[in-house]
């Protein structure tokens, strides 16, 4: 199985078409930047677009101080994704593509092999840019487990609710009943194949911290890690859901130090609660959220 890749909590769009955006997104504080050249995009600002987004990447190039992932959303296209814009950003400074609409494992397959040439062009390490598909209907649910299975590119998968909600013909928020059955299969997918945990819908309404706290919570619970946003104000709220809490990780300390048999705060223990102890803190030391060196038990 491929290994899973690092942790992001937070991805920030940016629309593609505002390159006075592209730069303070990159400083805004997010784990991972997405430049977007599709839904955010007018169709007669997509070759502008594509202009702004390759100059952005190379000043990403040129940065010597290591900031956050770039990521590029590129637009589908009928025989799968838009050459015109893998040719404009698989360069340096990319280090994944965003998928949207997919469902046809076969359409990962031929663009990995597209990048394979375009990474040489472009003097990129063979197999340096990843692949987020994004799964937004049904039909891309039902082969949620072939879309992860689709390469080694394949990183995580991401889901679009809203236009997931519209190709079913149902309403309600993105968290809600309507979808719970679709985010489950992503999660049980991801973790058939071996692939990070999936990654959480936008929250589409801005100031709305408490909504945007709920469903991010809610996508945590059920196994999907990191979330995308629209605005750098969701950030604060977005990286303390997926950051481990005090709490936790005391809890997590406890369990170790038990060895995962007995009882922790009255609380049976096992084999299990072990792993996803450990789990926690090797989490918490990705993140760097301990003030302290890991210990014995938090490596044990």
């Amino acid at each position: 199985m491929p290994e899973p890749p690092v942790p992001l909590r937070s991805y920030l769009y940016a629309p593609g078409s505002r390159p006075e955006l592209l730069g303070k997104a990159y400083a805004a504080g997010a784990d991972a930047v997405v430049y977007d050249l599709e839904d955010a995009v007018p169709a007669d600002r997509k070759e502008a677009a594509r202009v702004a987004v390759a100059r952005q990447l190379g000043q990403v190039a040129a940065t010597a101080a290591r900031g956050p992932q770039v990521h590029v959303r590129v637009n589908p296209a009928r025989d799968g994704y838009d050459r015109a814009d893998l040719a404009a950003v698989v360069v340096p400074g990319l280090d994944a593509l965003r998928l949207p609409k997919a469902a046809d494992p076969q359409w990962l397959r031929a663009l990995a092999a597209e990048l394979d040439e375009l990474e040489a062009r472009a003097g990129l390490p063979a197999g340096h840019v990843a692949l987020y598909p994004t799964v937004e209907s049904a039909a891309g649910v039902l082969r949620a487990g072939e879309l992860a299975g689709a390469g080694p590119r394949v990183a995580r998968l991401a889901f679009g609710a809203a236009d997931f909600l519209t190709d079913i013909g149902a309403g309600g928020p993105a968290h809600g009943p309507a979808t719970l059955a679709a985010r489950g299969q992503l999660v049980l997918a991801s973790r058939a194949a071996g692939i990070g945990a999936p990654v959480d819908s936008v929250h589409t309404i801005v100031d709305d911290p408490a909504g945007l706290r709920e469903g991010a919570i809610a996508a945590r619970q059920l196994g999907f890690f990191g979330k995308a946003v629209i605005h750098p104000a969701q950030l604060p709220v977005v990286h303390e859901v997926f950051t481990p809490d005090d709490r936790e990780l005391a809890w997590a300390r406890r369990v170790t130090a038990a060895g995962g048999n007995g009882t922790v705060d009255g609380e049976f223990v096992d084999r299990p609660a072990l792993a996803r102890a450990r789990s926690l803190l090797a989490l918490a030391r990705t993140l760097a959220t301990e003030d302290t060196p890991a210990t014995k038990e938090d490596e044990r």
